[in-house]
């Protein structure tokens, strides 16, 4: 039996995980602790408290993700991409489900993230003025290239299409795919 050109162009959902597989896990901390190691790295070359001041303010970032959006995730107490949900018990309480679809996702409130990768490529152009190093160039790389190509490969690829959170609401996913909530609502009505 042949298939029409409509389903042949139709693709398939990808699997919804309840549990994420360990290697998604495995790939995903690896380039985030290989990405924020480079940025420890050159903001400690500066300064060793600048190095310090930058884990205390991962830490930070961490501490909002998992406030903001882990207790009120699908995987709360469940292991997600990230591993992030089945630590979130440890961490914070759970809150209701419904205000992880009431949050929105916008530029500004994505600039904490954005501040993660600026400083050490700042820190590295400093480095670079006071004594060149093909060291701290590369190391300068290494968030960029996670910023542009590890992130889209990530999310797009590996972790939000097997997202239950996501299939439920997803406001990252939506301001990402350049959704809003206005059109998801003119179209429920």
């Amino acid at each position: 039996m042949k298939k029409t050109a409509k389903e042949k162009s139709e693709k398939k959902e990808p699997e919804a995980y309840e549990s994420y597989p360990v290697r998604t896990l495995i790939l995903y901390n690896v380039i985030f602790i290989i990405n924020y190691a480079a940025g420890i790295y050159i903001l400690s070359q500066l300064w060793i408290w600048l190095g310090l001041l930058f884990i205390l303010y991962i830490l930070f970032l961490e501490w909002i993700v998992y406030r903001e959006g882990c207790s009120c995730c699908y995987y709360y107490g469940k292991r997600c991409f990230s591993g992030r949900g089945k630590l979130a018990p440890k961490f914070v309480k759970r809150d209701d489900p419904k205000k992880f679809c009431e949050k929105e996702v916008t530029a500004k409130n994505l600039m904490p993230q954005i501040l993660a990768l600026v400083f050490p490529v700042a820190g590295g152009a400093i480095l670079l003025y006071l004594s060149f190093s093909w060291l701290i160039v590369g190391l300068m790389l290494i968030p960029v290239l996670i910023w542009f190509f590890g992130n889209p490969l990530i999310y797009g690829n590996i972790a939000c299409p097997h997202c239950k959170q996501g299939r439920i609401c997803c406001p990252a996913n939506d301001f990402f795919s350049g959704k809003s909530r206005k059109k998801k609502k003119g179209r429920s009505e």
